[in-house]
């Protein structure tokens, strides 16, 4: 062979090696630029975008959304390293919001000596108390969490339980006990005393210091404000992360994968910042956490701002930042220290309790604004609601230009005047659709018995969705002991009976059931409710740029539903399970259900395949060419 065609040769290979690299960099740069993480396919994935618009495939690549649309669109994001999920007919929807917790919910239990919560017979409260101290007589106080409001007769059942029943069975240490609702505090002589608590004792502005009528002694509950006058219980950081850890998962098993938690009454349980932020840098958080700092009437708005501006820097992270200033205008209707604008029906002498005086709150408002934090503030009165409301329009005209989204939530009684102001003055209206029917057993000795027939319009949704109000859902955990969004989307569609069983009821099977059915003119559609639980819920929480809808460029915080709600039985939505739970596209509850794809080179132009064979072939035949 001449030197020529040796070169020629040598050429002619070294040419095709050259090509044949370049077509295989060319192969591997389409397959990188199209080929997803995960695929999810063979079901209904609700956007919950402006259009209200459904798909068929969802995509997620490094933990973001880069497509959602048809099956026959979907198939260029199939590569052999796409995990493809089937979605069996189910439903994807994104990740729930909560938009109102008490972080670490019911592992609070956890957390104090004991837990009252679902024990409605006095004896039997006793004998959980009795048997806690009996077992552990070393403690030097006791800290109890949960005992139920309406779980006593008599004058008990207005004022809440005598301290005699815990002198009976802790005379010589404090004992105290926080109610359920977070509203009141049932504390025996010995704590009363550490907390100098006597019948002199005023009542602090915006709480109740009960006391028997015959002879002024402290009766042994302090009520909202009150309460800040008696010992708070102290956490351990590990401790708390051990509840906290707890409770996010059952938050993902729910379908939650973002909440605001907010402090509960007086400071009393503040949001956990150490632990979730050191959960936050460890990589532990499988929620997202926007927090709040409560305000009271006798804060000092200079003092609150240097908290808000130490909290703000040291707990910035990667899932949890500091958004909000916790307020509250009133109590709860049980304790009778809801804010209303008619005398109780059973206290006529009463109108509850407001807990700031109207300029004050109005100063306050406008200066958290200032400062870039919205205002979230329990209102469950009428009076207390149109508080908020002045306070919020005082904001409005006062604070620099900005975006607030000032939030009340509750909302339990709305004077029909005040439903319009919510789109005027752009307030988010943050309700818990879990508690907005009859509830057996309580609505009727509690709630009627308070209220009146006032009770028979309580919690309006439709109105306020259709006066144009923003509606986000939220459960107010540990109020809600189980907070499954599923749950509360079936009661805002029925406004009936839910979860039979924990009543010891057989259930319902008509939707318009009288017995315990709430205002049925108030109901929503299912594809409301699912709205107010994800794009309403992000809008609240600042996170719309991000999550709360399944759109291209959004982070992945998404679950999938074994069954499509959007044609359900609306009786049968709270059987619906959360079969998986992802935040930014990783899988945080739920088994893997996916499968690596057989199609490697299912993202290939087939253009460019073509053209590589012809210019194989044709390298080919130069090479072997004399």
């Amino acid at each position: 062979m001449s030197a020529y065609c040796r070169f020629k040769r040598s050429l002619a290979l070294w040419g095709a090696l050259f090509l044949l690299l370049s077509l295989g960099v060319a192969f591997v740069s389409a397959r990188t630029s199209e080929e997803a993480d995960l695929l999810f396919e063979n079901g209904v994935v609700y956007t919950v975008d402006a259009d209200d618009s459904t798909a068929e495939v969802l995509a997620v690549r490094d933990g973001r959304i880069v497509f959602v649309g048809s099956s026959k669109d979907g198939r260029q994001y199939r590569g052999a390293g796409t995990e493809v999920v089937d979605l069996e007919g189910g439903l994807m929807l994104p990740g729930f919001f909560d938009t109102h917790i008490h972080a670490p919910g019911i592992a609070m239990g956890e957390l104090f000596d004991f837990t009252l919560g679902g024990v409605y017979e006095p004896d039997r409260v006793e004998k959980k108390i009795r048997d806690y101290v009996n077992a552990h007589p070393d403690q030097e106080a006791y800290f109890g969490f949960g005992y139920e409001t309406n779980a006593f007769d008599g004058e008990e059942s207005g004022k809440g339980p005598r301290k005699e029943r815990l002198d009976a069975i802790c005379p010589d240490k404090p004992m105290q006990i926080l109610a359920g609702d977070g509203h009141s505090m049932w504390l025996n002589s010995k704590a009363l005393e550490a907390a100098g608590v006597t019948a002199a004792t005023p009542a602090p502005h915006g709480g109740i210091i009960e006391k028997d009528e015959k002879n002024g002694a402290p009766w042994g509950i302090l009520k909202d404000m009150a309460m800040t006058l008696a010992r708070k219980p102290s956490f351990g950081t590990e401790k708390m992360t051990a509840a906290l850890k707890e409770y996010q998962k059952m938050l993902n098993s729910y379908g939650c994968t973002s909440v605001l938690s907010v402090p509960m009454f007086g400071g009393i349980f503040d949001v956990p910042w150490e632990a979730l932020h050191r959960m936050d840098v460890d990589g532990e958080l499988t929620v997202k956490v926007k927090g709040a700092v409560i305000f009271d009437s006798t804060s000092d708005l200079a003092e609150k701002k240097k908290e808000i501006v130490e909290i703000a820097a040291k707990y910035d992270g990667n899932y949890l930042r500091l958004t909000t200033a916790k307020f509250f205008a009133d109590g709860v209707v049980n304790t009778r220290t809801a804010y209303v604008l008619e005398p109780y029906a059973d206290l006529p002498q009463s109108r509850g309790v407001a807990m700031w005086e109207q300029g004050k709150l109005n100063e306050a408002f406008a200066k958290v604004n200032e400062w870039g934090l919205q205002a979230h503030i329990h209102a469950i009165g009428d009076a207390a609601v149109r508080s908020a409301l002045d306070a919020c329009e005082y904001a409005n005209a006062h604070a620099p230009k900005g975006d607030r989204r000032n939030t009340i939530t509750h909302l339990q009684m709305i004077d029909p005047t005040d439903i319009p102001r919510f789109a005027k003055l752009g307030v988010v209206a943050s309700t818990q659709p879990y508690w907005h029917f009859k509830a057996p057993g309580y609505w009727e000795p509690e709630e009627y018995a308070a209220i009146g027939a006032r009770a028979e319009r309580e919690y309006p949704s439709k109105s306020l969705r259709d006066a144009g109000a923003r509606l986000a859902f939220s459960s107010d955990s540990p109020v809600t002991p189980y907070p499954n969004p599923l749950v509360a989307i079936q009661v805002g569609v029925t406004r009936n009976l839910v979860e039979a069983s924990l009543f010891d009821l057989p259930g319902i099977a008509d939707i318009d059931d009288p017995e315990y059915l709430l205002d049925p003119a108030e109901r929503l559609p299912v594809r409301e409710m699912i709205r107010g639980f994800t794009a309403n819920g992000a809008y609240a929480a600042f996170s719309e740029r991000e999550a709360g809808t399944l759109e291209v460029g959004k982070a992945a915080d998404l679950i999938v539903l074994d069954r499509n709600i959007l044609e359900a039985d609306p009786l049968q939505i709270e059987k619906t399970k959360v079969l998986q739970t992802y935040v930014d596209g990783k899988l945080v509850y739920g088994e893997k259900r996916g499968k690596r794809s057989s199609t490697g080179c299912g993202v290939y132009p087939p253009g460019l395949l073509v053209s590589g064979i012809i210019l194989s072939l044709a390298l080919s035949r130069l090479i072997t060419r004399p």
